[in-house]
């Protein structure tokens, strides 16, 4: 915040910069955000079982890229992915990022408390911006936190809309020590949230490893306890004893193949493992980002192939038959995906960043005056209130130094600005008029 004086009257100024490229709404229908979840069975990851020969980055990579183009999210967390961030790397260059497309960058690999396994989650920037990153601390592995927001319309009014990701990859195991270290873990995010002091949209997706809802992990994740903020639900409500259970066969995730391959855990889809969960404001309350209903699914389960392979007989049709052979050599999960309605449009190709000037932005007798911007670069200067109502929209006019900007209606109070230039980059400023 800065103070300017202009004759006898002090204004204060509040400014920010934001650059844009190709200030174009995106097409019909992608006024949405698809997540997708998916345990990438030790992606970069050599071990015993887990070779070079029959789960190396060579083989995977062509699979999983079929598998993405197919889904094209918009929010990919992964787990079992090695820690080494030249690894997600190579993820992002071989199987996103590729065949023209540009736009997915990712987080920052983090060292876990042991193993070399981790979360990473993967986002496409042209509808999203990763502000910070954060963790839950376990003594197995760390539940990561992403807080993004999306870039809209809206952010030149200042309102913005925030999402945020907890990845998961919960303690294996049927044993009690196992059952208790999942809640342990669970405990940990609930406590991790207990401190985080915004009330936004929130979502915990990744491995559960959980066998049935009653298990004590589910429960702690799914109960309101003492901050129902982050009580998290089942979008589809599937709650009961997934395991060797038929009656849950269509939202089963592991494992796709029957046998085959020893570095994948085999027999068939018997297992719920994988999910998407999210807080109440998803699910009901948001007036900006909520769930689809009927978008989540596991991607390759037809619901016909309980303890089989998906590309056994029956013929499985719930997707191309080359994303199903994908799906049973890419991994021992299925990929988990459901989609948030956003109430607004996106901007394209957004990216944050500072300008190499500043603007001054003031009014003077109910006339606002911009000073410090290079006036035959500019094309237009639109003019919000704060209920984001358009006051004004043209190019204003040269007085000196200054452009000047007449508008009736002109009130007391805070208005937002967005200056577009010819090159197409845009500034956001905001002003404040004081009255006479």
């Amino acid at each position: 915040m800065k103070t300017h004086r202009f004759g006898p009257l002090i204004i204060v100024l509040f400014f920010f910069f934001v650059g844009i490229d190709c200030f174009s709404q995106v097409g019909i229908g992608e006024d949405s955000i698809k997540v997708m979840s998916y345990n990438l069975t030790n992606y970069g990851n050599i071990t015993t079982e887990c070779t070079s020969a029959n789960n190396g980055l060579t083989l995977k990579n062509p699979e999983f890229k079929t598998i993405i183009k197919h889904i094209n999210p918009d929010i990919l967390g992964v787990c079992e992915m090695n820690t080494n961030p030249a690894i997600a790397t190579n993820f992002l260059a071989n199987v996103l990022n590729t065949d023209g497309v540009t736009h997915f960058k990712r987080s920052n690999p983090q060292p876990e408390p042991s193993g070399t396994l981790t979360s990473v989650l993967f986002f496409n920037s042209e509808k999203l911006t990763l502000k910070f990153q954060s963790y839950a601390n376990t003594s197995v592995r760390l539940v990561h936190h992403y807080r993004l927001y999306l870039n809209t319309e809206s952010l030149a009014t200042g309102d913005t809309v925030w999402i945020n990701i907890l990845a998961c990859h919960l303690k294996a195991g049927t044993a009690s020590t196992d059952v208790s270290t999942r809640a342990s873990m669970a405990t940990a995010v609930r406590n991790y949230l207990n401190s985080f002091p915004k009330k936004e949209n929130c979502m915990i997706l990744g491995d559960f490893n959980v066998y049935r809802s009653s298990e004590a992990a589910f429960q702690t994740l799914t109960n309101a306890g003492t901050n129902p903020t982050y009580q998290f639900l089942d979008p589809i409500n599937r709650v009961g004893t997934w395991t060797a259970n038929s009656t849950f066969a269509d939202v089963h995730t592991q494992c796709p193949i029957l046998s085959g391959n020893v570095c994948f855990s085999g027999g068939g889809l018997d297992d719920r493992f994988d999910f998407i969960l999210m807080n109440r404001h998803l699910l009901f309350d948001s007036a900006r980002l909520v769930y689809m209903p009927g978008t989540y699914k596991a991607i390759g389960n037809d619901g016909l192939h309980f303890n089989k392979s998906i590309n056994a007989s029956p013929v499985n049709t719930s997707a191309p038959a080359a994303v199903i052979n994908s799906l049973v050599k890419a991994s021992d999960h299925l990929p988990v995906v459901a989609s948030l309605k956003l109430t607004g449009t996106f901007v394209s190709n957004v990216e944050m960043r500072s300008i190499n000037h500043s603007v001054v932005s003031y009014f003077q007798s109910n006339s606002l005056k911009l000073s410090g911007l290079e006036s035959n670069r500019l094309e237009k200067i639109l003019v919000f209130d704060m209920n984001g109502r358009i006051m004004y929209d043209g190019k204003g006019k040269l007085s000196g130094e200054e452009i000047l900007v007449d508008f009736p209606g002109s009130k007391t109070g805070i208005y937002n600005l967005r200056l577009v230039f010819q090159d197409g980059k845009v500034l956001f400023s905001r002003a404040m008029n004081p009255g006479n």
